[in-house]
């Protein structure tokens, strides 16, 4: 059923591309609506594990969604009308709105004590995800458009969360998380570390035998994203068997974000 428009939370410009369009919202229909496509996305084709709350309702909901603002990409009616629908989300979570709640999600994989203490605002992205009718270049920009606007809006100095590898066998995975270590970690300033009760080596195997193209090319599209834009790799990964991930930790410097926004993302004539 689509949804009706509300004011949205915050002004972040017109982001649009054709019938799509990116807007922030705190609307509990809103976030209902993603939380479906999140529970489509992670439970019904990503294996995640659901609870018996979880598999009746059909959403994938946690206590930070409250707190949260959300950036959604909708789809309007094609030739005009009434009404959307939720194609892409992506979840934020700024540091006053943390303290709210207590604690970031990323606190529950990784010890991120070096990112709290930057003195600037940071900014906790994650529940990242997309319709599968809708997983082009368009969708992909429009989100990251929404992210550095909202970096832009809030003077955000760091980006940090988690993106996953699908599957829980690291060895599944092992050149590209060597690669990651090996040329990716993030200096030890902004460097999260896993959890040591949670922790899972990243360095399976030497950095001469890591083949660099081959591996960036097998990226999650996810963390190929963050990297393109700059992004470092915190130390260790975690298996999050409820999800079915490998998860690694991200970390991007805003300047980055926004300079490659503006250049690359800012006219919506390069968006098809």
């Amino acid at each position: 059923m689509p949804l009706n428009r509300v004011e949205p939370l915050y002004s972040l410009g017109e982001i649009k591309a054709g019938n799509l369009e990116v807007f922030i919202t705190r609307d509990p229909q809103d976030i209902m609506a993603a939380q479906a496509l999140r529970y489509q996305v992670f439970f019904e084709e990503m294996g995640a594990k659901p609870t018996p709350d979880t598999l009746a309702s059909k959403l994938d909901a946690d206590d930070f969604d409250a707190v949260c603002d959300h950036l959604l990409v909708v789809e309007h009616p094609e030739g005009g009308g009434d009404g959307y629908k939720v194609v892409g989300t992506y979840r934020l979570l700024r540091r006053e709105m943390m303290e709210s709640i207590g604690n970031f999600y990323t606190d529950s994989e990784f010890d991120i004590t070096s990112i709290k203490n930057y003195k600037g605002e940071i900014l906790e992205v994650g529940r990242s995800c997309v319709h599968a009718d809708f997983r082009n270049r368009s969708v992909m920009q429009l989100l990251w458009r929404g992210i550095g606007a909202y970096v832009t809006k809030f003077s955000i100095g760091l980006i940090f969360g988690c993106a996953s590898f699908h599957g829980t066998d690291p060895k599944k995975h092992a050149m590209a998380l060597s690669y990651l270590h090996h040329f990716h970690l993030a200096p030890v300033e902004i460097c999260p570390r896993a959890l040591d009760s949670r922790y899972v080596e990243m360095n399976l195997m030497p950095k001469e035998e890591v083949d660099v193209k081959e591996s960036f090319s097998n990226l999650p599209p996810l963390i190929k994203g963050y990297l393109r834009l700059g992004g470092y790799i915190g130390a260790g990964a975690v298996i999050d068997h409820d999800y079915n991930t490998t998860d690694v930790s991200i970390v991007v410097k805003t300047n980055l974000v926004t300079e490659k926004y503006a250049t690359r993302y800012g006219s919506s004539k390069e968006i098809d």
